[in-house]
């Protein structure tokens, strides 16, 4: 936006302490452009494969190679399938989404009942992990492999 007498680009300030948690989110996630999307894998103890779609996640460093997903708890604070088998198993895959499987990340969101297998439900195909427990996704573009180094607890939703 321009502002007329001026020329200049005006800016808008935003309070995030008057925001409510859906604004804040829509406020994040429409102005922090490019956001790459993830489709992370991890397994259960029982080595059921577990995939869900993140779009806060990024990378933080290279040396060491930190990569880092915002991984949502329940409103009960129970975790979530991949926070659970992160924690319990400390391996996961980050897998780049591209338009290709766009469609099947998004069936990859449905609610199922914990224990179903996403990627089978998305026609997607789950290859085993190299370096870890954890298996990636042949669809994908690019696919990292991971060891959990740190989890930090974010307030109440992350």
């Amino acid at each position: 936006m321009t502002s007329i007498d001026s020329g200049k680009p005006e800016s808008i300030a935003f309070d995030f302490r008057a925001l409510t948690p859906r604004e804040r989110y829509k406020l994040m996630i429409g102005t922090v452009v490019p956001r790459p999307f993830a489709l992370v894998t991890s397994v259960d103890l029982e080595g059921r494969v577990n995939a869900a779609p993140f779009s806060f996640f990024n990378c933080l460093s290279a040396d060491p190679p930190i990569l880092a997903p915002g991984v949502e708890i329940h409103p009960d604070m129970s975790f979530k399938e991949t926070g659970l088998n992160i924690r319990l198993t400390e391996v996961f895959t980050v897998n780049i989404v591209s338009m290709a499987i766009a469609e099947a990340m998004h069936v990859c969101a449905v609610k199922f009942p914990p224990g179903t297998d996403e990627l089978r439900e998305a026609g997607l195909t789950a290859m085993p992990g190299v370096a870890v427990a954890s298996p990636w996704i042949l669809e994908a573009q690019a696919a990292f492999e991971c060891r959990r180094h740190l989890t930090l607890e974010l307030g109440r939703s992350r």
